[in-house]
């Protein structure tokens, strides 16, 4: 089992990792002419997606579905 610690080292390393990642890619990549505009931003970070990623691969779970139920 992971501790509490280790998921908020996991998430800061996450959080990083996406703030490098976003500037890398607002530099090199093009920009889109008509890109869509949504009504809100999402709620959920890069960074916590990530994290709960890392925990369900290293959980051992075959089902997301499942592992969400646990997660809670």
């Amino acid at each position: 089992m992971i501790t509490a610690d280790k998921n908020t080292e996991i998430f800061c390393l996450a959080d990083d990792f996406c703030k490098y990642f976003d500037a890398m890619m607002a530099t090199y990549t093009l920009k889109a002419n008509n890109k869509r505009t949504y009504h809100r931003n999402s709620t959920t970070s890069k960074a916590e997606i990530m994290l709960i990623m890392t925990l369900f691969h290293d959980s051992g779970h075959r089902c997301l579905k499942h592992f969400s139920f646990v997660f809670r």
